[in-house]
């Protein structure tokens, strides 16, 4: 949606009230834009990347949970 799209329903809306309603729907289009592309952009913080190998996959190796408890 660009703000040239936008269509006034009311009849008599001042210029200023049109002008409001314009500046409001930017910043909002405008916010909604710098979270998306934060999320998006994200990944994985260096927190997260350093605990990656501390432990193995608990679906692979040799161990079953239950059977070696205590081994």
């Amino acid at each position: 949606m660009t703000l040239e799209n936008v269509r006034f329903l009311t009849q008599g809306v001042s210029p200023e009230e049109k002008a409001a309603v314009l500046a409001v729907l930017d910043a909002q289009i405008a916010e909604e834009s710098a979270i998306e592309h934060e999320v998006q952009g994200a990944g994985m913080s260096a927190w997260q990347k350093s605990q990656r190998c501390i432990r193995e996959d608990i679906k692979g190796g040799s161990r079953r949970f239950g059977w070696d408890f205590g081994n």
